[in-house]
């Protein structure tokens, strides 16, 4: 125990100088730590029995300390427990050290893509912000233009006060007429569909027109094209359709010149007075020559009178009976053709908005004196006016 104890005296110094390693049980030790608590037994037993021993303490050989351990007693089974467990601890604190770097650093990594993410987002959010700033600028533009109050006008000279002649104190200025709309199309979508919804017909085509850009993806000017062929088709029995009505118009003329001509017109008044009426001339009347127009007219109204009171009666008890239809919200004839039109025309074209396809099939073309309608596929990109 002396030896140990001087042991644990010497070579712990001869230890610090040299690291290697000694098999312990089978296990790796570092020698330092092993050193070292050998150092610390050996001081503890020398230090108790250097009384007791009485030999010279074995001299010191700094240059050999392999060869002097080798020379050492066995070590007790207590202090080779020890060891393993320090370094079995060891060995765990640097396994958490080594997880606890591990966990430092993805977290660490998460927070770092977590910043970088923030930062794009709070870019993109900033872009974002500057985009609805210039929108919002633009939109209040475009609004104070439209308000009445707000428009860029010019001030005549010569107008005082702010009474009624101030209504005419202001003009339009040059840059402001630019912005008219000179044609149907460079109306929005929301002034066609007001428009339309009070019975516009341009706006209706307008529309149609921009429905068969979004169905077809054509251009306006081939949107055209295919209107041209739903006026084609819709316009086949025109002539069929108008013809009550053509009739109606050239028998209320002729009646009405006929009309005329029997009651004061002296040949055809007593033409049908003789033959057609049975009336004789006035009495102390030898020739029709005789009798002016008033008189003739005084002449042949006796039997004139029932059939234009007649006559004038059927027509009043028509528009009468068309009004009370119309109070009932009952179709006309031409109501109900505007809807056959329009039936046909949806059901030969079903691909499109049947709602635009009808409200613009409810329409008859314009006529002229001549009796000939104007189609609109005549009109081209122009179209009818408005």
């Amino acid at each position: 125990l002396g030896g140990l104890g001087g042991l644990g005296g010497r070579g712990g110094s001869a230890g610090e100088a040299q690291r290697t390693v000694v098999r312990v049980g089978g296990a790796g030790v570092p020698r330092a730590p092993v050193r070292a608590h050998i150092a610390s037994a050996g001081a503890l037993v020398g230090a108790g029995c250097r009384g007791c021993s009485t030999g010279p303490p074995a001299p010191h050989a700094p240059d050999a300390p392999d060869a002097f351990l080798q020379d050492l007693p066995p070590v007790p089974d207590a202090v080779l427990d020890t060891l393993r467990k320090l370094e079995q601890e060891g060995a765990d604190l640097r396994a958490q050290i080594r997880v606890s770097n591990s966990l430092h650093r993805k977290r660490n990594d998460l927070l770092l893509g977590s910043l970088k993410d923030a930062e794009a987002e709070r870019r993109k959010l900033h872009e974002q912000m500057q985009q609805l700033t210039r929108d919002f600028h633009v939109l209040a533009e475009a609004l104070q233009s439209e308000n009445l109050g707000s428009r860029d006008r010019v001030q005549r000279k010569g107008i005082e006060g702010q009474g009624g002649q101030s209504r005419m104190a202001y003009r339009p200025t040059h840059e402001y007429s630019m912005k008219q709309p000179t044609h149907v199309c460079e109306l929005s979508h929301q002034s066609l569909a007001e428009m339309a919804m009070l019975g516009n017909h341009c706006s209706r085509r307008e529309r149609l027109l921009r429905e068969v850009m979004c169905v077809d993806g054509v251009s306006w000017g081939q949107a055209h094209d295919v209107i041209n062929s739903f006026d084609q088709f819709n316009e086949r029995y025109y002539w069929l359709e108008t013809f009550p009505y053509r009739l109606g118009i050239t028998i209320a003329f002729l009646s009405g010149v006929a009309s005329i001509a029997l009651v004061f017109w002296r040949p055809v008044a007593v033409w049908y007075g003789e033959q057609v009426a049975g009336e004789e001339l006035p009495e102390g009347v030898a020739d029709i020559s005789e009798l002016s127009v008033n008189q003739v007219g005084t002449w042949t109204w006796s039997w004139m009178e029932p059939v234009l009171g007649t006559a004038s009666f059927v027509l009043l008890c028509c528009q009468f009976l068309r009004g009370q239809a119309v109070k009932m919200n009952m179709r006309s004839y031409s109501e109900q053709l505007l809807h056959w039109r329009a039936d046909r025309l949806c059901a030969a074209f079903p691909r499109y908005d049947q709602s635009m396809l009808r409200a613009w099939g409810k329409h008859m073309p314009k006529c002229g004196l001549h009796f000939f309608p104007t189609y609109e596929r005549s009109t081209r990109q122009k179209g009818p006016h408005s």
